[in-house]
């Protein structure tokens, strides 16, 4: 009998594949719908390391080269954020499914134009956004639209990780310099709102903060708040950073609120009432991102992996299968919207006044940036 799991290739082995995808292909029940056929990364000494590791032997510094020397049904897309067009549009091209993790790109008319090769190709793009597959954003979403709440009016969340993530090591690659609290952080919970609440954003208007990390050699903003408005007038912040001190008891701080017309919603994502002590220091922990359990890795860090495997192993057999819809699954029109969103912030911080550590931004129609 031969082997039903799909062949996957992962381009891009930076620190999240090791977090989330490994164990989600390989120490999950989700090990029984893939197995990994090849990796690629531009670093042949961290090709060589992951390929060593988990005893993979088909190794790529070229995603091209792996394209067309393998046999594969979806394409994993982990590289640094400003990469993931041309892969993706390239994989598409080639006939492949593919999962992008978020954000699906740095440019909304390159989000549009993978959304546009994928529709066109007949092929299906997911941008992994896991805060959809958290337990407590699924039953918000639920009683959301449902019409427990009433109309979105006003809310604000946070997210904010500790300076070791952006300056410590974190990353394998100078993605802190190529990036920001927007894109790596912010854009999270931009598909977030929307995914909750179904709201269109229309404008965006941002202030970004620099100074601690500017000291440590790192070009980025350590902070930005962002306030957008949706179609109907209601208005959401969403305050990001890379700057809260290693000493807290987080690696991430985050939640999120939301005031409707008869009620409201509040979840804090950071107290998940288990905590620890460590010589470290007093930690929370966060065991619906990942735990282990007799069966496997679960929690909503692999869960949002597998499941999107799931439908991709579902539609290359000719079996039913939910659609990445249903599956609460960001399609590439919606990694779009969270695209938009990001990009402007980006703008609104570039067309307003330079303060000496600040930039105060303007007001961006969003509309405007797909035109």
């Amino acid at each position: 009998m031969g082997d039903d799991r799909l062949a996957i290739g992962i381009v891009g082995l930076g620190t999240f594949v090791e977090l989330a995808h490994f164990p989600a292909y390989l120490e999950s029940p989700y090990r029984e719908l893939v197995r990994i056929a090849a990796i690629c990364d531009l670093d042949p000494k961290r090709l060589a390391a992951v390929g060593d590791k988990y005893g993979l032997a088909r190794r790529f510094t070229d995603h091209r080269a792996m394209l067309g020397g393998e046999k594969l049904d979806v394409v994993v897309v982990a590289t640094p954020d400003h990469a993931h067009t041309a892969i993706a549009l390239d994989a598409i091209a080639a006939g492949k499914d593919v999962l992008v993790e978020k954000p699906l790109a740095m440019k909304a008319v390159e989000a549009r134009a993978i959304a546009d090769a994928a529709d066109q190709a007949g092929r299906l793009v997911i941008t992994d956004f896991h805060k959809r597959e958290d337990p407590c954003h699924v039953e918000a979403r639920t009683r959301f639209r449902r019409g427990d709440y009433g109309p979105l009016q006003l809310g604000w969340a946070w997210m904010q990780d500790a300076i070791a993530v952006a300056a410590g090591g974190f990353f394998k690659s100078d993605l802190a310099s190529r990036s920001s609290p927007n894109w790596f952080l912010g854009v999270h919970f931009y598909d977030l709102v929307c995914f909750l609440t179904g709201a269109e954003p229309v404008e965006a208007r941002a202030v970004g903060h620099r100074r601690v990390l500017a000291a440590r050699g790192i070009d980025t903003y350590d902070a930005i708040k962002a306030d957008f408005v949706f179609a109907g007038g209601a208005a959401v912040s969403v305050t990001t950073s890379w700057n809260l001190p290693d000493a807290a008891p987080f690696i991430t701080r985050q939640g999120i609120y939301l005031q409707c017309a008869r009620g409201d919603i509040e979840i804090d994502s950071s107290r998940r009432g288990f905590a620890a002590t460590t010589e470290e220091g007093y930690r929370f922990v966060n065991p619906m991102f990942l735990r282990a359990t007799p069966r496997g890795y679960a929690g909503y860090g692999v869960e949002s992996i597998g499941e999107a495997m799931r439908v991709f192993h579902a539609r290359a057999r000719g079996r039913p299968a939910p659609t990445a819809e249903s599956a609460h699954l960001a399609t590439a029109r919606e990694g779009l919207t969270a695209t938009l969103m990001a990009e402007g912030v980006d703008r609104s911080l570039a067309a307003g006044r330079k303060e000496e550590h600040a930039d105060v931004g303007a007001p961006v129609v969003l509309a405007a940036i797909l035109q």
